[in-house]
Parts: structure tokens; C-alpha cells; sequence
């Protein structure tokens, strides 16, 4: 799901480096990592992941992010002095040729699904970049936590999950089996319960 909606969202807002996490909202640690056509460098990682996790004053982690009910957070809007302490602006995305971040939670009903953060060179996100990441963020959410409950829950038959990503246009861009199995299931049965 994350990989569709990253090119998605790709289209209105440009970035180099898309990095999209499912969060636990119970515990808010990160338990999967999905990135656009471009990926960072594996040697960056591990200061990644410390930034997020091991450095108490990090300006903007996902979890810092969800306990404020933050609906978005650019390092950019960060005082000099706290950009100037960010691990990851100054050990991961500047090394990379890369200045300017966005960090966006998906929440949905006070719990945080997931995050995404965007990273690139040069312009600033927009007001209207950052706008409609935090409009989508809602739909994202609401996405993740049916994604995550179905896996756990085995809710079909093959023990997928059921997932479809629908465009702006109201039209289908994609689906997994299941969800398309799914949806022959339930137009079958809405069919016949309708004669």
C-alpha cells in the first residue's frame, strides 16, 4: 500500500528520499520501513535509526510527532540552535546533498498508524505541499490500521491482507489479491442479498 501511495503522493510533492513507516501505536516504535525508487544509503541507517530511537532531544521523531497529535512538522520551522543539534539533518540528510524535511503521522482516532518523512534538496516544501500531505495523512491513517488489523486479524481465507489504493479520481490504481478477491466476494453477496 505504502509503495502506491507514495507515488501518489509523488506527484504533488516532490522529494528525493520518501521514507514511510507503519508505527505500533501502543508502544509507537516503528515495525516496518517502506521507501519511493530511491533509497538512502545503507551506511546511513544505523544514525537513522539512532536519531529516532537513541537521542533524547531529536527535534521531530514519529514519536515525538504522534504524542503531540502533531499534523505535521518541517525541520525548516526548527530554531537554528535545534537544527543545528539534529542528528539527522546534520549526520544522515546533509551528508546525503540533502536540506529540507517533512514529517507527517498518520493518525486516526488519538492513535499514530504510521509516518512519513520527505526529504530533498534546495526549495522548501511549500504551504501547499504541506497542506495537502496533512490532508491525505487522515485517509493514510484510517489505510495502515485496516492494512495492520487485517494481517493480524488472518480476516481472508489466504491470510492477506485486503488493500486498495483508490486515486483522486474515485478509481481503483491498485489492489492486492485479496483485496480484489474481496471485492468479487462482496459484489457477489450484495447481488444476491439485493434480488
Amino acid at each position: 500500500m505504502y509503495t502506491a501511495a507514495i507515488r501518489l503522493v509523488g506527484r504533488t510533492v516532490d522529494a528525493e528520499l520518501a521514507c514511510w513507516a507503519t508505527i505500533d501505536p501502543e508502544t509507537l516504535v516503528i515495525s516496518t520501513m517502506v521507501s519511493g525508487d530511491n533509497r538512502i544509503d545503507p551506511a546511513y541507517e544505523p544514525r537513522l535509526a539512532e536519531s529516532e530511537y537513541a537521542i533524547p532531544d531529536e527535534p521531530h521523531t514519529f514519536a515525538a510527532l504522534a504524542r503531540r497529535g502533531s499534523p505535521m512538522a518541517k525541520l525548516s520551522d526548527l530554531p537554528d540552535n535545534e537544527r543545528r543539534r539534529s542528528t539527522r539533518l546534520n549526520a544522515v540528510w546533509r551528508p546525503l546533498g540533502l536540506d529540507r524535511e517533512v514529517r507527517v503521522p498518520f493518525l486516526a482516532d488519538g492513535a499514530c498508524w504510521g509516518a512519513a518523512a520527505l526529504v530533498r534538496a534546495g526549495g522548501d516544501f511549500t504551504d501547499r505541499e504541506t497542506e495537502y500531505l496533512v490532508a491525505v495523512a487522515p485517509a493514510l491513517a484510517r489505510a495502515t490500521r485496516v492494512a495492520v488489523r487485517a494481517e493480524a486479524a488472518d480476516v481472508n481465507a489466504a491470510g492477506r491482507p485486503a488493500i486498495a489504493v483508490i486515486g483522486a479520481d474515485g478509481a481503483l490504481r491498485s489492489a492486492t489479491a485479496a483485496a480484489r478477491e474481496g471485492r468479487r466476494h462482496w459484489t457477489k453477496s450484495h447481488r444476491d442479498a439485493s434480488c
